[in-house]
């Protein structure tokens, strides 16, 4: 299953993006792959599309207290996550 969703920063693209880095290996153990990620132009936000292959997974990013730590300390505004639609078709230029 894939989705798109997003959520609020408060520390930048570049600091979210080192964090998760740090913590995506953990998420691909788990079955979660972030696909693509980008921010609006002021580095307030974050959508992104993640495809997971259990969707009962996903909700780790809420619950690990290590993935909530690091998560929070890079300045990611936990209570702002949304999924904004699931996706159905796709295509990929």
């Amino acid at each position: 299953m894939k989705f798109l969703s997003t959520f609020r920063i408060t520390k930048g693209f570049d600091t979210w993006l080192e964090m998760y880095k740090e913590i995506e290996p953990s998420l691909n153990e788990l079955g979660i792959k972030v696909l693509w990620a980008g921010t609006n132009a002021d580095e307030t936000k974050v959508f992104d599309v993640t495809e997971v292959e259990d969707p009962a997974v996903f909700g780790v990013l809420t619950k690990r207290e290590d993935i909530i730590k690091k998560r929070v300390d890079a300045g990611v505004d936990l209570e702002s996550q949304e999924v904004i639609e699931t996706i159905g078709k796709d295509y990929w230029a």
